[in-house]
């Protein structure tokens, strides 16, 4: 019952202050204008990142006692990676100066106490404790996500769609798996990411920007790692990674793409997975939509493997990843520079 408390008042706080946040965005001009690589053609208000921190952070708090170190972590860990993204969506940070905000916001994360303190062996199931690689590793997972989030945001209602789904199914997972805290901060955070989205969604009426992409980052990356260590069901941690599948890979291939055609792996491009479907003519609402299906298939493969041994596991994350590579192929994501430059159509209008 508290977690679908704490999802109602996260949802409905999130309606009711979306609007209010977006007026403050266009009095104060913190807008996104339109350049070359947008898809949209008008300017649209940033701090969307608020209108689902405040919510989210509330419903914690409102929800009852909960594990100090998983809400301590996302109120403050999130507070700060929060206004760095502000900071960026208003005044565009440089790369590193952006890593470095990301760097402080995982350390924070784990100096409250959040950390992967061991790995399950995927073969045997054996739990195997990692020592000092705890910290290091934690802090890799947090920036990880934090990043994976915010490359998802390349469409209206993307990121946000693509989150509230992934934090849905912890609150199935970790309940499963006996972990009520947990449950009840996924529960707060899916709760302000459907109240946000009705305003993101195409045609989005507000960005969470940067702020709000890397704070759904970092709240995920929390959840995930807190399903893992306080959960006796070793494949806890793997529902949310597998649900989040298809932005890890649309990351590895830009890493791999970028790195293949010697451009900094910071610098944006147009072949995301996406942009991909944009091209086949799917629009944005289509486009959003079909990834919201393929993460929430893949979200629903990942609660199904809590109820299998770990060495059952395997062959449902194989066929994930190969359903993810074939797609990928198909749309052209894996061909070689030149393959892409002499095959590419030419991109339709991308309008809805």
């Amino acid at each position: 019952m508290q977690v679908l408390i704490g999802f109602i008042v996260a949802f409905a706080l999130a309606v009711v202050i979306t609007p209010l946040t977006r007026a403050l965005a266009r009095r104060f001009g913190a807008m996104a204008y339109p350049n070359e690589r947008s898809v949209h053609s008008q300017p649209v208000p940033y701090l969307g990142g608020v209108a689902i921190y405040l919510p989210s952070v509330a419903a914690i708090l409102l929800t009852g006692p909960q594990d100090k170190a998983t809400q301590q972590a996302i109120i403050f860990g999130g507070l700060f990676i929060l206004i760095v993204g502000i900071i960026d969506d208003l005044y565009t940070l440089k790369p590193w100066q952006k890593v470095m905000g990301q760097l402080g916001s995982a350390i924070i994360v784990v100096a409250l106490g959040v950390d992967i303190s061991f790995v399950t062996d995927p073969f045997t199931g054996t739990i195997r404790f990692i020592g000092s690689l705890a910290i290091p590793l934690t802090i890799l997972w947090v920036m990880s996500f934090e990043n994976l989030i915010n490359l998802s945001d390349g469409l209206d209602g993307l990121a946000a769609g693509i989150s509230g789904i992934t934090a849905l199914v912890t609150v199935f997972v970790s309940a499963r798996a006996g972990v009520p805290s947990v449950s009840l901060a996924a529960a707060a955070i899916a709760g302000s990411v459907f109240g946000f989205l009705p305003y993101n969604f195409h045609p989005a009426s507000i960005f969470m920007g940067d702020a709000g992409a890397m704070y759904l980052g970092l709240a995920i990356s929390v959840i995930s790692v807190q399903g893992l260590v306080k959960s006796t069901v070793a494949m806890a941690v793997f529902a949310p990674i597998l649900a989040l599948l298809v932005p890890i890979s649309d990351a590895a291939f830009a890493i791999v793409r970028r790195r293949s055609l010697g451009r900094p792996v910071s610098r944006a491009d147009h072949d995301h997975i996406h942009h991909r479907l944009l091209e086949l003519g799917l629009g944005q609402r289509k486009a959003v939509i079909a990834i919201y299906i393929v993460t929430g298939v893949f979200g629903i493969l990942g609660l199904f493997s809590t109820f299998l041994p770990i060495s059952g596991s395997g062959p449902i994350a194989g066929l994930a990843v190969l359903g993810v590579l074939v797609v990928a192929y198909k749309l052209g994501i894996l061909a070689m520079p030149d393959e892409k430059q002499s095959s590419r159509r030419r991109r339709p209008k991308r309008t809805e």
